[in-house]
């Protein structure tokens, strides 16, 4: 559309916006609210299509043209007109969010050519400064002449701020007088799935916020105006930031659109028995076999269903022997849109979950910014994490964000708590190299046991020698290879894609099945909850598991039940996810000479150990009532009496001094704590 002089323009439609403004924004008039946002879509289809263009090129004269028109709808309504209004504008049109190509605008679309234009794209928040005030409307005194200045301050303008009188003497301003805001400097990352080429390194742009409520993390919608900003003593050369004007904090959930005919195959798939087991293989093609873990994984991904207080994300801990292709695994998961990736090798402890540091920023050079780390930039998704190992310093914010799904930081000025409502699937190698079923989950890596208590599901996946299977693992590795430059054989073993009931099953396809199965919430059945009751009670009965056990099978079923697109959690997922369970346990908390589970094995002392400690410690403190020093000789005495030998004495007596229970003062001698 031509634009036609600005001035008939505005003219035109001043008395249908001044009457839309009291009609839509009435409330805002009532109650006097500051700060009105006007919605851009909404006006456009009301009519004031070419007004909108109009604003789109000219924000600037278009916002101060809105301004005039709620001034003049706020005089009508109350007989007063407003003092320092703010207004700010959202949701422009889709024809102004969509690029000559079709696709819609992204951070790596801004250039020079938008300069001074509105533009709305998405970002993640990967640094935010702690909040200022900034002077939005000044009001100077000349000590010269005695003349009154006011002057409204924008960042659009590097010379609003200049005080100078007209008669050439310097301007003081009057603190009293004049008005500040709420100020923020944000960075902001383009989101994956909006990328047009994900393997290219993510775009960046600062965004500046006024009137910031103080926002620290997440994904979020930005209306703003690229301006730019001298960066070179000599040369012509800018950076170009974005002044908001409006920012939506967004779900965080990645939005994949979907069409009839997706629908309709994903309905078509879903109606197989085998659709869980059949998407689960495919979701990593690159692994040959481990098929319960590929099924854990997939049915993560999945979710259970979101409740007041209660998680929907499935927590996956993988231990694995070298050279089993545990980075494969988190970065074939990472590949998801809205799941990210990242090793504690090449990260800081709190690239985890944030960081408080000083940092130099456009609006300071020592400003206190918070970073967000991976749990946080992964809310809504989930957080592929290898090489994990945590310290008692970190240990807290992890535990936080597993259990409540938030971080809570408190640092330089900054108070806040950060969004982490996303699943983990972490990976690690045993301490000594390779996993040893007989020696506790807890002594075997470098996670603290209340951490370790968090995950739902923890896999061991050993390296087994098998000559059958080690036979197909090797085919298989090789025909890999050979898939990536032959088609034909590419084809025999889907690797890229494979063909089911006329449905074409590869990567695109699986990532829309679970972006469709997780808008189900299936309800639990009055069949299901009793087969759950019966399950716990049972093996409350004969084993040591805890209510954690329930919660999670609860989380499985009930993402077993969405991924085959069902309204009802029934007997089939529950027996599922009880049996996924059970082999979990079976590999992790067996203790075969009782022949029980016992979840406390994976903490690192079972039931029967657990026993043996009771026993020495009050062995200690019967034996302490006659001697505050006990000697080593009468402990080893009486354990012996207790079925106790020496040699397993000696471990107990260690724990007990490791676990803060008694002390050793002197060599051989023991006093209780």
């Amino acid at each position: 559309m031509e634009l036609r002089d600005e001035d008939l323009i505005l003219e035109e439609v001043r008395d249908y916006l001044t009457a839309y403004l009291r009609n839509i924004h009435q409330e805002d008039i009532i109650l006097d609210n500051e700060r009105v946002v006007v919605d851009l879509n909404q006006l456009y289809n009301s009519g004031l299509m070419e007004f909108v263009e109009f604003l789109v090129n000219n924000p600037q004269r278009g916002i101060e043209f809105i301004r005039e028109c709620y001034d003049e709808a706020y005089y009508t309504l109350r007989n007063e007109r407003p003092t320092n209004i703010i207004i700010a504008v959202k949701n422009l049109p889709k024809i102004f969010k969509t690029t000559k190509k079709g696709k819609v605008f992204t951070i790596e679309d801004i250039r020079s050519k938008t300069l001074g234009k509105l533009v709305e794209f998405e970002g993640i928040i990967v640094m935010a400064s702690k909040i200022k005030p900034m002077l939005k409307k000044a009001y100077y005194l000349c000590p010269k002449c005695g003349r009154e200045v006011v002057r409204e301050i924008d960042i659009l303008n590097a010379d609003s701020e200049k005080a100078v009188c007209e008669c050439g003497a310097e301007l003081n301003l009057i603190e009293h007088k004049s008005i500040y805001t709420d100020f923020q400097e944000i960075k902001v990352q383009q989101p994956l799935d909006l990328m047009e080429n994900p393997e290219e390194p993510p775009k960046y742009i600062t965004v500046f916020l006024e009137n910031s409520p103080g926002i620290y993390a997440g994904r979020v919608k930005i209306t703003g105006i690229p301006i730019k900003v001298k960066k070179s003593k000599k040369l012509p050369i800018y950076d170009i930031h974005v002044k908001a004007l409006h920012c939506e904090i967004l779900d965080g959930e990645v939005k994949i659109k979907l069409t009839n005919s997706d629908i309709e195959k994903i309905k078509k798939i879903a109606k197989r028995k085998d659709v869980v087991d059949l998407l689960a293989d495919r979701l990593i093609p690159e692994i040959k076999g481990h098929s319960a873990i590929k099924k854990a994984v997939f049915l993560q991904q999945i979710k259970g269903v979101k409740k007041p207080g209660k998680r929907a994300d499935i927590h996956i801990l993988l231990i694995t022997d070298p050279g089993i292709g545990k980075t494969v695994i988190l970065r074939k998961i990472a590949e998801i849109p809205g799941n990210l990736y990242g090793s504690v090798t090449t990260a800081t402890g709190v690239g985890l979950t944030a960081a408080v540091v000083r940092e130099k920023t456009e609006i300071g050079e020592d400003t206190w910014v918070i970073k967000p780390g991976l749990l946080v930039k992964a809310h809504k998704g989930t957080a592929c994490i290898d090489e994990l190992t945590v310290n008692k310093e970190l240990q807290s914010y992890v535990l936080e964000a597993m259990e409540s799904q938030t971080i809570h930081i408190s640092k330089g000025g900054i108070n806040a708590k950060l969004p982490a409502e996303c699943a983990i699937l972490a990976a690690c190698n045993p301490r000594w190299g390779r996993f040893n079923p007989d020696v506790s989950v807890a002594e075997q890596i470098n996670i603290p046991a209340p951490l370790l208590s968090r995950f739902d599901l923890i896999f061991p996946i050993r390296d087994v020698s098998d000559k059958d299977k080690d036979k197909d693992i090797a085919e298989y590795i090789v025909d890999l290879h050979r898939a990536y430059l032959d088609e034909k054989i590419n084809k025999e073993i889907g690797l890229d894609y494979f063909e089911v009931d006329g449905v074409k099953i590869d990567k695109e396809f699986i990532i829309k099945y679970i972006y469709y199965a997780r808008q189900k919430k299936p309800v639990i059945s009055e069949k299901a909850k009793e087969l759950f009751v019966n399950y716990y009670v049972e093996m409350r009965k004969k084993h040591q598991i805890t209510a954690r056990q329930l919660e999670a099978a609860i989380r499985i079923a009930e993402a077993h039940a969405k991924a085959k697109l069902k309204d009802v959690v029934d007997e089939e997922d529950a027996k599922e996810a009880i049996n996924i369970i059970t082999e979990c346990l079976k590999e992790i908390a067996y203790d075969p000479e009782t022949g029980i589970f016992d979840v406390d094995k994976i903490l690192g002392v079972s039931k029967k150990e657990r026993d043996k400690l009771t026993t020495v410690y009050e062995i200690i403190k019967e034996l302490s009532e006659k001697s505050e020093l006990v000697e080593h000789e009468d402990i080893v005495e009486e354990a012996k009496k207790k079925g106790i030998k020496e040699e397993e004495l000696e471990n107990i007596i260690k724990k007990l001094i490791k676990y803060g229970d008694i002390d050793e003062p002197k060599p051989g001698r023991y006093r209780l704590l």
